[in-house]
């Protein structure tokens, strides 16, 4: 007890230094976090996509193809396809916002079949799919911006040249936020056609949802031999594969988020060894005072390391908590880019700050520990700190 409030005395005995060390590895180690936790929401997307029983049809040249919206009654009448619908994003502005939140032309009438994890009261479906202007969204969306049911929504179109004018015929819950907002296909397509848009009767991607996980590679399999042969044949994927796609998109992200998790660490390292040896040369003298009273190399060792420790995992705990607040905020703040919350993706990648803190405390303060531990009484009281 006695050797733990040395170590929390040396601690605060330079108060300045300890506090910019701490805040140092503090905001490293919270850009680490924030790093780490990108990482964490895109294996949490991928893991709840895979554990939907949903394929994604789109054409093979990717987003810039066409897919008939005959399509996908082709998919629907297919074996094992519970139901399909077409997803076409719109990328509107509201106000003054560029693409405020997601929105898609998608089919009112089965919608809630391909994602029966997202509800709805059965009124408010049913006004929807009478509403041809009307729309459904998620209820994060609704309490952000205090919207509720009858409300106008005006979308101007910035990559078609339609403009919509919505009416909130619902407001539905979903397991994670969407952040997104659906509305008729039809709506938008009649609108193109009135503007003699060049691409018409487009039903961009088509989503899927199969009876069981073992029909799913069956299911693909048809839909692209299918379509193979045809002016808009078609790639087929599992909605985790299609999650997938777009972090592969970023290139090889993860290799570098560890690059550059370790290039942290070591200058951390640096900036806390620096600090502990300032702190040593301090010390010489009161170093050589308590070995003459009595006090032991392993005590000595034990004082200056945990000395070190502690000040890094002070910063670890800063770090971390604020990396998490971060995540949280931007969930509430950018749901389209950060769906999940700190809660929903928990895992080990919340401790990996915390480990490197430990680390850090550790290399940087073992050289000054052997060294105090080393030195004789006689070289200690030559030298004033």
């Amino acid at each position: 007890m006695k050797t733990l409030m040395y170590i929390w005395r040396n601690v605060r005995r330079n108060r300045l230094r300890s506090f910019l060390t701490v805040l140092s590895v503090g905001f490293s180690l919270a850009l680490m976090t924030v790093l780490y936790g990108f990482l964490a929401s895109q294996d949490t997307y991928k893991n709840s996509a895979a554990q939907a029983n949903r394929i994604v049809v789109m054409n093979v040249q990717g987003f810039s193809g066409r897919l008939p919206i005959s399509t996908v009654d082709d998919v629907r009448a297919m074996k094992s396809v519970v139901a399909a619908v077409p997803f076409s994003w719109y990328g509107g502005s509201y106000q003054d916002e560029q693409m405020p939140f997601a929105q898609f032309a998608t089919d009112p009438e089965k919608l809630f079949d391909v994602w029966p994890e997202y509800s709805i009261p059965p009124e408010q479906l049913e006004s929807w799919k009478k509403n041809r202007q009307g729309c459904v969204l998620d209820r994060r969306i609704a309490e952000r911006r205090g919207w509720k049911v009858g409300d106008r929504v005006p979308l101007k179109g910035n990559i078609y040249p339609f403009d919509l004018d919505l009416e909130i015929s619902g407001i539905f819950d979903s397991p994670k936020n969407t952040d997104s907002l659906y509305f008729h296909w039809d709506y938008l397509n009649e609108g193109l056609k009135q503007r003699n848009f060049a691409t018409l009767d487009n039903a961009g991607t088509i989503f899927a949802r199969v009876q069981a996980p073992g029909d799913i590679p069956l299911v693909i399999r048809n839909v692209d031999d299918r379509f193979g042969s045809s002016d808009t044949p078609t790639r087929s994927q599992t909605e985790a594969a299609f999650a997938q796609m777009f972090i592969d998109m970023l290139g090889n992200v993860q290799v570098l988020i560890r690059n550059i998790g370790i290039a942290v660490v070591f200058s951390l390292s640096l900036v806390t060894a620096n600090s502990m040896s300032m702190a040593m040369l301090e010390r010489v003298t009161e170093i050589a005072v308590l070995k003459a009273i009595g006090f032991s190399r392993g005590r000595i060792l034990v004082m200056v390391l945990g000395e070190s420790c502690l000040i890094s995992m002070l910063g670890g705990f800063l770090g971390v908590g604020m990396g998490c607040f971060f995540l949280e905020g931007m969930n509430r703040i950018l749901p389209q880019f950060f769906p999940f919350t700190v809660l929903e993706m928990l895992g080990p990648w919340v401790s990996y700050g915390l480990i490197a803190a430990l680390f850090l405390g550790f290399c940087s303060g073992v050289v000054p520990a052997i060294r105090a531990a080393q030195m004789s009484v006689v070289d200690g009281l030559r030298r004033i700190a």
